[in-house]
């Protein structure tokens, strides 16, 4: 775990209006939550679907129960999306799939690997 604040979600530049870049490392906490439902919300209020542009490190599975409980979240403008690039050593979208996502996963996101930044934003700026 990296020292410091203990905040693993990051809010990056985006090299498009219409996508939200972030990266996220570590352990989920309720206020990576909150503060991720405050961009999305932001967003949706802007233009009604987005793109995610998503630079996963590791994750700590045993902390998402505990970020969630407690969070109203109105998923949907978290499900408003339309394309999410997904950055990662490890494939999540296939982690994705066996948790009933797999539309999602086949049809509106796109597995990355580090450092295909130029492939990643081609294809989010497609239509």
């Amino acid at each position: 775990m990296r020292k410091g604040s203990g905040v693993m979600l990051t809010f990056k530049p985006s090299q498009n209006a219409q996508t939200v870049a972030f990266e996220f490392d570590g352990r989920l906490t309720k206020e990576d939550v909150l503060k991720m439902e405050e961009v999305l919300q932001q967003k949706y209020e802007e233009g009604g679907t987005f793109n995610l542009f998503a630079e996963i490190g590791t994750i700590d599975f045993a902390s998402i129960p505990e970020a969630l409980r407690d969070v109203q979240v109105e998923m949907a403008h978290w499900m408003a999306f339309d394309k999410v690039a997904l950055m990662s050593e490890q494939n999540w979208l296939d982690f994705a799939a066996g948790f009933g996502m797999d539309e999602i996963a086949r049809e509106r996101a796109r597995y990355f690997r580090p450092g295909e930044y130029e492939e990643a934003w081609a294809w989010l700026g497609e239509s």
